[in-house]
């Protein structure tokens, strides 16, 4: 006797032994136990999981002499007629082959025939391959069949069947078994066949199957005839490392060897195509049922090791490549080329830039939005008021000017400020003020003599005037004698012999204000320089950057600014800068913002504007001392000026030094501009 395959000799025989397909065979059972089959039924569902026997059992269900709960006998004349292909109620058709019109119409007289059994059933396989016009021929006879005629449909593409016979049957969807269900299954034939097949072969088998019973048989074929699983390199996990390892020409060595192993191209995209959607399934978190365990456990690590984002884009790359394969001279070139594009790291496609900033978000640390506060043991105790202004020198120091970063320049250029003495600062740093705002610190220890300062200029306040506070007399500033402070400073670092740029900074005012009582003038300037405007950012620094204050009221600071546009703006950061000044002083302040206009109200003078060419005045005016903006911030602060939008500057209007074009033209560097007439506007 000739040797029969597995999947054949193995083929069910009853509902029973149909695997995976419980919500079909139920049913069909059900309805033949209890006379209500239908007159047509749709089977559709993946190859190899039953479609076909199904069919063929429910053919001898309905024609078993001996029916035992909806289950044929296969003892009986017909049931053994079915199973040996002689019956004549069983009538098969492939319709991939007969799909023409003519085919149709002789199974349609075929059905006006009886037949020895009690009901002839038609099987017509693939019937998606059939041609418009044959499916239109069979649409009466199917909607309304003889009684002793059943049709049974099966295809692997349901939705190319027509609606109109979808509509005269009940579809039935066959699915995919699961791995456990197949493993089981092969370790059932392999005892039952005295087959000797080791676990790795077991394995091998069920991987090969991907959740289809026949082709899991006809790989265990494979197996028993060359008696064992050969041994070589897999070119799927080949490819997976050369994607993980960004690494093309191991791609381009993996697709190759595929090659030489005889592998077709078409058939290794596809394969690796449904690689990629389980490891892609997988990193979502969705159960893939037809993995074997192990496979299932180095998927995930693919799918942790590559990410969801470049596993969707590889499945769009390499799909797309099986596509262009169909009209390609070579069917290689398409993988290749998706496969380079996959690994390569100049890639510079949306999606690869997408990935890669995805990929930075995920694994980058989150930056500090400041600095660490180190100590600073050659800064005086007076410039630790607060701990922006402890922070910002120490940066300033150790970016170079040359570094190209615009915050490293503005840096600098506030060292640079500080480093030299304001024309205002009266006298040495004031411990008392010290003590009030700095930050909480260890036991007091006695606090150390303030370095001596260079000599300092003219200040508007004599120090004679210092005396009118009685809390802390003023020392002098090289004076060795500790300042009598009814409340001791907080501990400071042990300041060095020599004087360091640190301690060359501006020096506090001398007298502080008492409790409830407003810093002077003088002292709020030198503090809005110091401690205030460094801490600003963008368009708020360049708006504050052009007022100053102009008197002190029992009300609060007044702070005249430009105009009024530039005075509402203002009023947006008030609350930061009013925190700023209460963090430097250790006391309120309230802020009083005006126009520079209406100075003289408030018993001051107009800030000080530089002369320009134009009576509108300058665009900003900063005031001394003011650190230098950067470039970036006096860009941020051209455009979001109040002033910066003039429709008699766009207008070129007669009236003023500068257009608006000239402004843009100044504003962009290299720019060139093109004369348009109205004609083509």
């Amino acid at each position: 006797m000739a040797y029969q395959s597995l999947y054949r000799r193995y083929r069910p025989r009853r509902f029973s032994e149909v695997r995976g397909q419980e919500h079909v065979v139920g049913a069909l059972r059900n309805a033949v136990h209890t006379h209500t089959e239908g007159h047509a039924y749709l089977f559709s569902g993946p190859r190899g999981t039953g479609k076909t026997s199904t069919a063929r059992i429910l053919a001898k269900a309905l024609n078993c002499d001996n029916l035992q709960q909806g289950e044929p006998c296969c003892e009986c004349t017909p049931c053994q007629d079915m199973e040996a292909g002689r019956s004549f109620d069983l009538f098969e058709l492939d319709a991939a082959s007969n799909n023409g019109v003519d085919a149709i119409r002789d199974l349609i007289e075929r059905t006006a025939v009886g037949s020895p059994g009690r009901t002839k059933v038609y099987i017509l396989d693939e019937v998606h391959m059939l041609s418009p016009g044959a499916s239109n021929a069979l649409l009466k006879t199917l909607e309304e069949p003889p009684d002793h005629v059943r049709f049974v449909l099966a295809t692997t593409d349901p939705q190319k069947v027509l609606p109109t016979i979808k509509s005269r049957t009940q579809h039935f969807e066959f699915q995919l078994l699961s791995a456990q269900e197949l493993e089981t299954y092969v370790r059932w034939i392999n005892a039952d066949a005295d087959l000797d097949v080791d676990e790795e072969s077991i394995a091998w088998v069920v991987r090969q199957g991907r959740g289809s019973a026949r082709d899991t048989l006809s790989a265990l074929d494979q197996v028993v005839a060359a008696g064992g699983v050969v041994t070589r390199a897999e070119p799927v996990e080949q490819l997976f490392r050369a994607l993980a390892a960004k690494d093309s020409g191991q791609a381009i060595g993996a697709v190759s060897d595929a090659l030489a192993q005889g592998h077709d191209p078409r058939v290794l995209g596809k394969a690796f195509l449904d690689s990629l959607r389980d490891t892609f399934l997988l990193s979502l978190g969705v159960e893939v049922p037809h993995l074997m365990a192990e496979d299932a456990e180095q998927f995930g690590a693919w799918a942790s090791k590559l990410g969801t984002p470049f596993l969707t884009r590889a499945m769009e790359a390499v799909g797309a490549a099986l596509v262009d394969m169909r009209h390609a001279a070579d069917p290689r070139v398409p993988l290749e080329v998706a496969l380079v594009r996959l690994t390569s790291t100049a890639d510079v496609s949306l999606a690869a830039l997408l990935e890669r900033v995805e990929r930075l978000e995920q694994g980058a640390p989150v930056q500090p939005a400041q600095p660490a506060r180190p100590s600073q043991p050659s800064q005086p105790a007076s410039q630790s008021a607060t701990p922006a202004t402890a922070t910002q020198p120490a940066a300033s120091s150790s970016a170079g000017p040359g570094s190209g970063s615009g915050v490293a320049d503005a840096r600098a250029a506030l060292a640079k400020a500080q480093s030299q003495p304001a024309p205002h600062a009266a006298a040495p740093p004031n411990p008392t003020r010290q003590s009030a705002t700095a930050p909480p610190t260890p036991p007091p220890t006695p606090p150390p003599q303030p370095t001596a300062a260079p000599a300092q200029p003219a200040a508007p306040t004599p120090p004679a005037a210092a005396p009118a506070q009685p809390s802390t007399p003023t020392p002098p500033a090289a004076a060795p004698a500790q300042p009598a402070a009814p409340t001791p400073p907080a501990a400071a670092p042990a300041q060095p012999a020599a004087p360091t740029p640190h301690a060359a900074a501006p020096a506090q005012p001398s007298t502080p204000p008492a409790s409830g009582q407003l810093p002077s003038i003088e002292e709020l300037r030198a503090g809005f320089a110091e401690a205030v405007l460094p801490q600003l950012r963008g368009v708020s620094k360049a708006i504050f950057s052009t007022g100053d204050f102009v008197a002190v009221t029992a009300d609060g600071a007044v702070f005249a600014l430009e105009n009024s546009p530039t005075r509402d703006r203002a009023e947006r950061s008030r609350a930061d800068v009013e925190a700023a000044l209460a963090g430097h002083f250790g006391s309120p302040v309230a802020l009083i913002l005006i126009d520079k206009a209406d100075s003289t109200k408030y018993g001051g003078s107009a800030p000080p504007t530089l002369a320009t060419g134009s009576d509108r005045g300058p665009r900003t005016v900063r005031r001394p001392g003011s650190p230098e903006l950067t470039a970036d911030e006096h860009d941020e602060a051209e455009l979001e000026d109040p002033r910066a939008i003039n429709i008699s500057e766009l207008d070129n209007a007669d009236d003023v030094a500068e257009t608006g074009i000239d402004r843009l033209t100044r504003a962009f560097p290299g720019a060139k501009l093109i004369e348009v007439s109205e004609e083509k506007t």
